[in-house]
């Protein structure tokens, strides 16, 4: 009778230890699982954030848009109205960053605010009115309004 005892303590023994091995496993698939998850949606908001704020910056003044070469950087420049400010939108140390200053001042690269990481910003001028922007995230062309230079 207590060698039946015993395995019956042991049966309910193994079966405990395999629940818990097995909630422990789901945990930690579970985690992974998650992780993963919001590692792609992080990346694919990172990507739609870049895009639309390089879209929606452009669209925020129709005083001018234009691109100028300044301390060896591409800068896109966003001119705020007859002010002679304007935002500035650049690519510093792997982010897109932006700064607003006067027109004919330095860039405020140690001030500027980050946008998004991104290895790639690069500006071609398709047309009279029409500018491509390329970044790691994708295309975005951008219209250039008449107080453009």
């Amino acid at each position: 009778m207590n060698r039946n005892k015993d395995s019956k303590e042991l049966s309910l023994l193994l079966m405990m230890s395999f629940f818990i091995v097995s909630f422990l496993l789901l945990v930690s698939f579970g985690t992974k699982i998650y992780r993963n998850i919001a590692s792609t949606q992080e990346s694919s908001a990172l990507s739609r954030t870049l895009s639309s704020y390089l879209h929606t910056a452009s669209k925020m003044n129709e005083a001018g848009i234009y691109v100028e070469q300044k301390q060896g950087k591409e800068v896109l420049v966003i001119v705020d109205g007859d002010t002679g400010f304007g935002n500035r939108i650049y690519l510093q140390e792997g982010y897109l960053v932006e700064d607003f200053a006067r027109l004919d001042d330095e860039l405020y690269t140690d001030s500027a605010i980050r946008i998004a990481p991104t290895s790639l910003f690069e500006i071609e001028k398709v047309d009279e009115d029409l500018l491509k922007i390329r970044t790691d995230d994708g295309i975005v062309y951008i219209s250039l309004f008449e107080g453009g230079r």
